[in-house]
């Protein structure tokens, strides 16, 4: 069809275009003035779906909930000033969860910059080192700059979704007037062709000899960290049912069911010394990211291995336990593949010494008396065979940690350990959730859940997603913390207490609500919860001296 379309414009449409035939096919909007010209490229762009977030921070992680749940990059774009530091949360988890997340920002013209103008700031490299990449159109797109466009895009979407994948920003300064398209005809420049490279298969060999090799390195442990790849990796589960090599998967690691031990987090959390000291490994096997023991990050660092190899196939490790270790640049699955050929077949003294510590763990204390972890274990033992489990930080993930031997095999679990924060635990699992038909159910806890309420001020909430909020009047955590427990400032400066609950705000957000404070209540309630066709979230309230206690007690030596 003709049209009028200006230079300005279409240079505009050009970065969709662009982006569209780079793969992106989902952008987050924040409304705003600045980037009007940006919205109106994308929203008349049909082949890319937007959303309408007010709250740029809650934005900032719906988009990245979105793009962990594609596996490929989402857009989140704002305008100009205060509106893009916003999404710096956001920025930060993507980065430490590489995790492919496009950052658009309008921008004033640069000539502005330090003028007093409004919503006008140092914008490209806002991030800093947090972002693979910082890009910026040119200052004048009134003139004809869409081939440089195309490469500028086509860089960075390239860099976001490589081998290591993360955050990367487009700065775009926009002159005014800023409408001057509104009533045209939009076209899109027509973007070259993506070229694909073809990924090369590895035939990467295991070379030594097996039975003196682990004659050498005789207590092995194979850990893996926070990880959304599926994959069965099925020689890495028949590794772990034999009893030489111990297998401990992280509670984030979604690979859960192939754990040697699945109450591995209380065997080093209730370890002492001397035991510390035997299960420190010879040779450890790492593969993922972070891992949350804090026992077992403070062995290896003071106890180093004598090896460390870490599998990541673009080569990144963070070396989380300053043991300097040798990177693997090959699929975990072909790793394994090859190890279980060399790995001896009788028990060894290190697999004996975690099944005697095993033997001595117990849950039993949990049901003592009504709190969150048992509450936890309650909702556990009814949810289906197959659903996405987001855990808030804090207390939330460490309570899981424990119950892992609760979990069922085809569960999936996320949190945002990246930075570890609660700022956008709600928003993070919502973007999930809309991606994502199965049962979404984020367990959370009450400080974390009220610091995100506009994770729920958007029009997207689906009805597959869940809530289950663990309020004991402030943050228990900070009880449980042997310097924090014992300061005189603890309340009101550090624990946050409060006398808050959440049925206001399900009204005010139009979601479905139930409280409960004792364990017959959950049972009565708990059914329609998870079966009601609509979002819903459960309050549960628990005595935090209780919850303190029962901690404790499953923690001690």
């Amino acid at each position: 069809m003709p049209s009028n379309l200006n230079q300005f414009q279409l240079n505009i449409n050009a970065i969709v275009s662009g982006l569209y035939h780079q793969g992106l096919r989902h952008v987050v909007i924040c409304p705003g003035s600045r980037n009007a010209p940006l919205i109106m490229a994308f929203a008349r762009f049909e082949k890319i779906k937007c959303y309408s977030i007010p709250d740029e921070r809650s934005a900032g992680f719906i988009a990245l909930g979105m793009a962990k749940a594609l596996k490929e990059p989402v857009a989140v774009l704002c305008t100009s000033g205060s509106a893009l530091v916003n999404i710096y949360p956001a920025v930060l988890e993507a980065f430490y969860m590489q995790v492919p997340l496009i950052v658009i920002s309008a921008d004033r013209p640069l000539k502005f910059i330090d003028r007093w103008d409004g919503q006008t700031i140092h914008q490209l490299n806002v991030f800093g080192e947090h972002v693979l990449g910082s890009f910026q159109t040119n200052d004048d797109l009134d003139s004809s700059h869409i081939q440089s466009t195309f490469t500028l895009v086509n860089d960075l979407y390239q860099l976001a979704n490589g081998l290591l994948k993360g955050p990367v920003h487009l700065n775009a300064p926009l002159r005014e007037p800023l409408y001057e398209a509104k009533n045209e005809i939009f076209i899109y420049p027509e973007a070259p062709v993506k070229k694909t490279v073809e990924k090369e298969d590895s035939e990467w060999e295991i070379g030594f000899d097996g039975e003196r090799f682990f004659n050498e390195y005789p207590k092995v442990l194979i850990l893996l960290g926070a990880d959304d790849n599926f994959d069965e990796a099925p020689n890495l589960l028949a590794i772990s049912k034999l009893p030489y090599a111990v297998v401990c998967c992280d509670v984030i690691s979604n690979v859960h069911a192939m754990n040697s031990f699945q109450n591995w987090d209380l065997i080093f959390s209730k370890a002492n010394i001397e035991e510390l000291h035997l299960l420190s490994p010879d040779l450890l096997i790492t593969s993922g990211k972070m891992v949350l023991n804090k026992s077992l990050k403070k062995l290896l660092r003071t106890h180093p291995p004598k090896q460390h190899w870490h599998i990541e196939i673009s080569g990144y490790t963070a070396d989380p336990f300053f043991s300097n270790p040798q990177v693997l640049t090959i699929e975990r699955k072909t790793f394994f593949e090859q190890f279980l050929k060399f790995l001896p077949q009788h028990t060894s003294a290190y697999y004996q010494l975690f099944t005697d510590l095993n033997a001595k763990i117990s849950l039993k204390p949990i049901e003592q008396d009504f709190n969150e972890i048992w509450a936890i274990q309650i909702v556990l033992k009814q949810l289906p065979e197959e659903a996405v489990i987001h855990l808030a930080n804090s207390m939330t993930i460490r309570n899981f940690a424990m119950l892992m031997s609760s979990f069922k095999s085809k569960w999936k679990f996320f949190s945002n350990r990246g930075v570890s924060g609660i700022d956008g635990c709600t928003s993070t699992a919502l973007g999930y959730a809309i991606q994502n038909q199965d049962l979404n159910i984020l367990f959370t806890g009450d400080i974390a859940f009220f610091y995100d309420i506009n994770a729920l001020w958007n029009h997207y909430v689906p009805n597959n997603f869940k809530i289950v909020l663990m309020n004991n009047q402030g943050g228990g955590i900070f009880d449980m913390i042997d310097g924090s427990s014992g300061l005189k400032e603890l309340n009101p400066f550090i624990k946050t207490p409060h006398q808050m609950d959440a049925q206001h705000l399900a009204t005010h957000f139009k979601i479905l609500y139930d409280c409960v404070e004792n364990e017959v209540q959950l049972n009565e309630k708990l059914n329609h919860f998870l079966t009601s066709k609509h979002c819903h979230l459960l309050e549960i309230k628990t005595n935090d001296q209780i919850n303190q206690t029962i901690f404790k007690q499953l923690k001690s030596k």
